[in-house]
């Protein structure tokens, strides 16, 4: 901000050297220097708080940082314990058979969809895209 307020200077020093005789125009030149001044201050005090602000908000943030890794680190560490307890095979956990499901067309949108057997109850079973409720007695004796 010095440089605002070292401009302010520079104007203030060509206003004198004006030598302006016309008190009126001395006056609102004079004013108009006294105000940039004030706002060329104002600005300095800004700048100032905006530094302490950010030091502090920086602060704040290194202290926030220590107790997350305080506070999580002991949670993972927990966690670490038990996860030799499961045994997981991600390749089995997304393997399933393709011949457990049955490829349909849905009467009511017509789309093509695939279901579970697992989820056929009594010959019928809901469409996933439209919930309608399909029976597949009928289907598959219309198809026959």
């Amino acid at each position: 901000m010095y440089d605002v307020r070292l401009k302010v200077s520079y104007v203030k020093g060509l206003v004198e050297g004006l030598e302006i005789e016309d008190n009126k125009i001395k006056k609102l030149m004079s004013e108009i220097v006294n105000v940039l001044d004030e706002m060329a201050e104002a600005i300095n005090d800004l700048t100032i708080t905006v530094e302490d602000t950010q030091e502090y908000v920086e602060s704040i943030d290194e202290d926030l940082g220590e107790l997350e890794e305080e506070f999580y680190n002991d949670d993972y560490e927990d966690y670490e314990d038990y996860e030799d307890d499961f045994d997981y095979d991600d390749d089995d956990e997304f393997d399933f058979n393709y011949e457990d499901f049955i490829e349909i067309d849905c009467p009511n949108c017509h789309e093509t969809v695939y279901i579970d057997e697992d989820f056929i109850d009594d010959g019928k079973a809901e469409c996933p895209n439209c919930k309608a409720v399909i029976e597949l007695n009928e289907i598959q004796n219309s198809n026959d």
